[in-house]
């Protein structure tokens, strides 16, 4: 059996650099081959059954079905990752501005910079002082302090970390004070949060009304819409029955009545995919307000599609009791 590494090998240099570095900012502790074959073989291994099939069964199916459920597959790894990468993130973030503050203080009582950072990776401050713990051991090792710096800032996808660890660096290069650089970082770091903080507040009421729009308004139009031309459908075939030769208009073509070209069943479906498509949009929108990043709504998608889908069926339910009557001939 051919090992996942022997497939990973298969890509190029430049492919398996480039992965080995969205690993590290993920978080995920694996040989970057290791994973290519891993990634090449899940994508791959049901579509190419599925192709096999259908290219005997349905041949002109197969290559669009198999390409789809691999562009599938590769999206629910690509969309894993980022919400690792966005949640490792904002893990450290958050507590960035307290860990900088103790570091300050630590620097003021005498120690050196690598010291203050050591004493200052509390349990409290989580995945921050994993990383900060095994920097020092590092420097304690050997490698050299900007360096373990600059390792340390590849590890997140944080401009906020990148930033202060560039300042940290020039500052600890020209001999400056790092306890004032420490100072003013973590308070414009806690500045950021509380501004972000403000910001969603203002939005508040911009998503609750993408939510009720997506999830409730649109549905309950569709369901409406589907109403109205049920009823339709009903009157022009009771109208037909009773006309079988059509209307006399007089000779005027342009007055002539036609039947809905919509059938009640064609907008049903049209009712769900909009529906569906609607409410994922709404969820980006309101990813972006809420974290700045689109790749969040898949975490809100499962709740908006359920509610919209939801809404939709009940509203139908109860209007298909509510216009009953109409439909009974």
């Amino acid at each position: 059996m051919v090992s996942y590494e022997v497939v990973g090998r298969l890509l190029s240099r430049d492919v398996i650099l480039r992965l080995e570095h969205f690993l590290e900012l993920a978080g995920i502790e694996v040989q970057p081959e290791t994973f290519a074959g891993m990634f090449i073989l899940f994508v791959f291994r049901l579509p190419i059954p599925i192709f096999i099939f259908l290219s005997r069964a349905s041949p002109a199916y197969a290559v669009p079905v198999a390409l789809g459920i691999g562009f599938f597959n590769a999206l629910i790894i690509y969309v894993v990752f980022i919400l690792r990468m966005d949640a490792r993130r904002n893990e450290i973030e958050t507590v960035l501005p307290d860990f900088l503050q103790v570091c300050s203080s630590n620097v003021r009582a005498g120690m050196s910079i690598e010291r203050a950072l050591w004493f200052a990776a509390r349990p409290e401050f989580g995945l921050l002082s994993e990383e900060i713990t095994a920097m020092t051991r590092r420097t304690f090792g050997g490698e050299s302090f900007t360096q373990a710096l600059r390792r340390l800032s590849r590890k997140f996808n944080s401009r906020l970390l990148t930033r202060t660890i560039n300042l940290l660096i020039e500052e600890s290069a020209s001999g400056g004070e790092v306890a004032t650089l420490l100072e003013k970082s973590a308070w414009d770091a806690r500045q950021i949060q509380i501004l972000h903080k403000e910001i969603s507040e203002m939005m508040l009421m911009y998503v609750v009304f993408i939510v009720f729009a997506s999830a409730v308004g649109g549905p309950v139009l569709y369901a409406l819409s589907s109403q109205l031309i049920g009823i339709t459908n009903t009157i022009w075939s009771a109208i037909t029955e009773q006309n079988p030769q059509g209307f006399s208009t007089a000779g005027m073509m342009f007055l002539q009545p036609k039947p809905p070209t919509v059938s009640t069943q064609d907008f049903y479906y049209f009712s769900l995919i909009s529906t569906v498509m609607v409410t994922l949009s709404a969820s980006f929108i309101i990813a972006v307000i809420n974290t700045g990043s689109m790749v969040n709504g898949f975490k809100y998608a499962p709740f908006f599609i359920g509610l919209g889908l939801a809404v939709y069926f009940v509203v139908t339910t109860a209007f298909n009791m509510l216009f009953a009557p109409i439909f009974v001939k």
